[in-house]
């Protein structure tokens, strides 16, 4: 079911590459850049603080933890996953959002340059 829901997704993104004028394609490219920003950069902060506390609470050292979070992932218990991991997937998803919104972004750039 994953697989089908990326598959529709990126078949969308391919369809607004092409169908969209460029204007509006640029425009939607920044507001999508711009929500996947807000949105994964304020839940990222909210997955490093939620695991720098669980390691605590853990009694897990937090040494280096902010330069390789995802390696102390197996050092949680259920209660911390069950804190952490759903912060840390809205940050990823936010992070392919602002990927996304800048690749329109860029495509509309080289079609009105290539169009000039």
């Amino acid at each position: 079911m994953l697989e089908v829901a990326v598959a529709v997704l990126v078949l969308v993104y391919l369809l607004l590459l092409t169908l969209l004028g460029i204007e509006l394609q640029a425009v939607l490219g920044a507001v999508v850049a711009l929500v996947g920003l807000l949105g994964g950069g304020s839940a990222g902060l909210v997955y490093h603080l939620s695991l720098r506390k669980a390691l605590s609470r853990l009694q897990q050292s937090t040494r280096g933890w902010l330069w390789s979070p995802v390696s102390r992932h197996v050092l949680l218990d259920e209660r911390g996953r069950r804190e952490v991991l759903p912060w840390f997937r809205i940050g990823a998803a936010g992070f392919f959002l602002c990927v996304a919104g800048i690749g329109l972004v860029t495509a509309a750039v080289v079609r009105a340059a290539l169009a000039g």
